[in-house]
């Protein structure tokens, strides 16, 4: 009953005008194809399956693996030939409850993203857009949104970073514009020292 109330007030957002989705507002929470839902923008710009274009979304800057509580410089990255607006949203959650963030987001360019913070109960971030940061007019792309990412200060077993991005004509409707997805998982690296390493390190202290 959940799934289906939350698909029905999803598919209330679509029948808004689409200004309101290129505003400063941003795009509405929960349409980055993240957990328990798993919406993205195609449920309103439908004209094409998710993935289907010719140009390509990534996040870059993600390590490998994490180191707890550490902030990296993360970039979204989108891109697509022929088409001249452009948008995205972001969260990241921990693997072993999608209701918690894994980790904190944070707006470095305040001109180009912006943050719907939420809090309490279930609620999670989202990073997006602002109406600056569609960047009207500039063809093909790339274009970027940077960001920071605070990683969870304790080390959990994983988190997932769930971005969606709109690659648009610029018309402002909803037709011919096309939706990229992607997930991008991150481990946090064993802070542990070998036992090698231990011993190297104490026989240093009486090797001479």
């Amino acid at each position: 009953m959940k799934s289906r109330s939350c698909a029905a007030f999803a598919l209330a957002l679509c029948a808004l005008p689409a200004t309101v989705f290129a505003s400063s507002l941003g795009p509405a929470d929960g349409f980055a194809g993240n957990p328990p839902d798993n919406f993205d923008c195609t449920l309103c710009h439908f004209s094409f399956p998710v993935n289907s274009g010719d140009g390509g979304l990534q996040i870059l800057g993600l390590p490998a693996e994490y180191v707890p509580g550490q902030t990296y410089a993360l970039t979204v990255q989108l891109e697509d030939p022929g088409q001249a607006r452009w948008g995205f949203e972001l969260t990241v959650l921990d693997d072993a409850d999608f209701l918690q963030e894994g980790g904190s987001l944070l707006v470095t360019d305040a001109v180009n993203t912006q943050i719907s913070e939420n809090s309490g109960g279930s609620e999670v971030d989202f990073l997006k857009q602002t109406s600056e940061g569609t960047y009207q007019g500039q063809a093909d792309g790339p274009v970027t949104w940077d960001f920071e990412w605070v990683a969870p200060d304790a080390a959990v077993e994983s988190v997932t970073f769930y971005v969606a991005g709109n690659a648009a004509d610029g018309d402002l409707s909803f037709s011919n514009d096309y939706i990229y997805t992607g997930t991008y998982g991150v481990r946090p690296g064993d802070p542990t020292p070998t036992l090698d390493s231990t011993w190297g390190a104490i026989k240093q202290l009486f090797v001479r």
